[in-house]
């Protein structure tokens, strides 16, 4: 997400007529500054509140996969805002040259995460769950965009900029051995399926006490490891202030094994999971967040943090506790 750009009240109408809502009675908008990639926008209309996403980057190809694969799993009973149509059909409109898509605003918030308790952890685990079974017929079985040699690629600009930037010097001569061991280490053959990619605190709707009202924002959804899907929530949910929160984590496990339990070789395969998780995205905050924090990108999105869950996992793996089920 985030705010890369400012819109206008006619540049909102405008979005409104490509969706077929000449006469939505627009009355206002405001930025929602969260995210690493994308602009949006809370839109309140006299027919309701919604959610309008300028997708930063991104053709027209990728903007519907997403929302095929949104459809696939709502229609299978996820939970999740499903886009709206444009005039033409299509599930984007063509803007200046971006393509926005428009959604359902959903009731519900986001939580703080000194806020999550066991409880939401343990609804999060089980919505995940839930979306890896949805997901277990989808035809599209394409790669995400962020697999191993993605990462790579991108620590090798990091690299570059290293010898100018001692704060990038010191991640990377972090993260580069460590992709380098986890190339060896990571169990080969694990269950695969459709993924979020980015099941975060930010992108889970809870409603009173703990319910899940939606699970948002699927554009890195992709055909991937269900280990490593569950393992971005662990590190997402689990992570406390300085280390993960034992009853906490437990909870994202035992969330998700009430639905679908883990087989044997995931739950070999886990640590190295988290690990490649933790790598992963600490590098892209690298790229898409401290190297463009003059471009837009929100603040609060600290690499560094993830650098020190990929410390405290390695420390919890080496001391064989509960962390990993």
């Amino acid at each position: 997400m985030g705010t890369f750009r400012s819109l206008s009240a006619d540049d909102v109408k405008t979005i409104l007529a490509g969706f077929g809502l000449d006469d939505g009675g627009y009355r206002g908008h405001r930025a929602i500054a969260a995210g690493t990639i994308n602009t949006n926008l809370a839109v309140d209309t006299t027919r309701g509140r919604l959610f309008l996403r300028v997708n930063e980057g991104k053709a027209r190809a990728d903007v519907e996969r997403e929302a095929a694969i949104i459809a696939h799993v709502a229609a299978r009973g996820v939970t999740t805002p499903v886009p709206l149509p444009a005039r033409d059909g299509g599930p984007s409109f063509d803007w200046n040259g971006s393509y926005v898509s428009l959604f359902p605003f959903v009731d519900g918030r986001t939580l703080a995460r000194a806020e999550i308790e066991p409880a939401h952890a343990r609804a999060a685990g089980a919505a995940l769950a839930r979306l890896h079974l949805a997901g277990a017929d989808l035809a599209d079985h394409r790669l995400g965009r962020y697999e191993p040699e993605e990462i790579r690629r991108r620590l090798v600009r990091v690299e570059a900029l290293a010898s100018t930037d001692p704060v990038l010097a010191a991640a990377a001569a972090v993260l580069g051995p460590e992709l380098d061991r986890l190339e060896g280490e990571r169990v080969a053959a694990l269950p695969v399926g459709l993924i979020h990619g980015d099941l975060f605190i930010d992108n889970v709707l809870f409603t009173a006490p703990a319910e899940v009202a939606a699970l948002l924002d699927f554009e890195q959804a992709s055909w991937g490891r269900l280990d490593y899907d569950l393992a971005v929530s662990v590190l997402a949910f689990g992570f406390g202030g300085e280390d993960f929160r034992p009853e906490v984590t437990r909870a994202v496990f035992e969330g998700y094994q009430a639905h679908r339990p883990l087989t044997a070789a995931e739950r070999l395969g886990l640590g190295a999971e988290l690990r490649f998780a933790a790598c992963r995205f600490a590098v892209t905050r690298i790229t898409d967040v401290y190297l463009r924090r003059q471009a837009g990108a929100p603040a609060g999105k600290d690499f560094r943090r993830y650098l020190l869950r990929l410390r405290r996992v390695r420390e919890h793996l080496a001391a064989g506790d509960l962390l990993v089920p």
